[in-house]
């Protein structure tokens, strides 16, 4: 239920309606007195943005990046449809097909710090 209202589905009739099933069927599996078919898991993790973990109950933890940008561009990535991945991952192939847009790796002193930052952005 928290997960739905997070979702926005104030109540569960609308959730039903969204999801295409039986409003008698959705509460008796969000009550728990019917088991959900991972199939009809899996769809209403879709239709929640959230992984099967979460909408089990269990402590989800996703992956730590030491640096919080990519925390960020992964969360933003996983709530994309697969079009727009498609799309993501095309943009930002050509930011590491640009040479001149990759910076000197540190340790290989070239003795010219301009250079260096030009490079990098």
């Amino acid at each position: 239920m928290r997960l739905r209202k997070a979702a926005g589905y104030a109540n569960r009739d609308d959730f039903a309606d969204a999801l295409g099933v039986n409003r008698a069927t959705f509460k008796a599996w969000e009550t728990g007195r019917t088991r959900l078919k991972l199939e009809d898991a899996c769809d209403i993790a879709d239709l929640l943005h959230c992984t099967l973990d979460e909408l089990a109950g269990r402590d989800f933890q996703p992956a730590a990046y030491s640096d919080p940008r990519q925390q960020s561009l992964n969360h933003c990535y996983s709530l994309l449809d697969e079009r727009s991945k498609d799309d993501l991952a095309g943009i930002a192939s050509t930011f590491t097909a640009d040479a001149s847009r990759l910076a000197v790796k540190s340790g290989q002193d070239t003795g010219d710090e301009a250079e260096t930052v030009r490079r990098a952005v």
